[in-house]
């Protein structure tokens, strides 16, 4: 049987890329996974960063976490976060260990 060649011309889909980089980690470095979902202006910042750099993905995340700089409050000066800082914890009621946990049913 003969063998299909698909070829993509990623120009015509530009949300596609190959995935090798030049740019990788040495071998054995310690890693932890990470997913998240950003706003379609984030994504496309960092796609731009990655465009013009020339480096993976993570190497921007890990580039502008670390360009960070702590302010008195321990969060980097000029970060607009979505939600207060200092929010009150939430008043979860607290099982001792010698209380079972209610079974509930479906």
């Amino acid at each position: 049987m003969a063998q299909r060649v698909v070829v993509l011309d990623l120009g015509r889909f530009p949300s596609v890329r190959a995935m090798s980089s030049p740019i990788r980690r040495k071998r054995g470095t310690p890693t932890v996974g990470v997913q998240v979902d950003l706003a379609p202006d984030v994504k496309e910042l960092i796609d731009g960063y990655m465009q013009v750099a020339g480096v993976p993905q993570w190497a921007i995340i890990e580039a502008a976490i670390r360009a960070g700089k702590p302010g008195a409050n321990g969060i980097p000066i000029g970060w607009d976060l979505p939600v207060a800082l200092n929010q009150p914890p939430l008043d979860l009621d607290q099982l001792s260990t010698e209380e079972v946990p209610m079974r509930r049913s479906a």
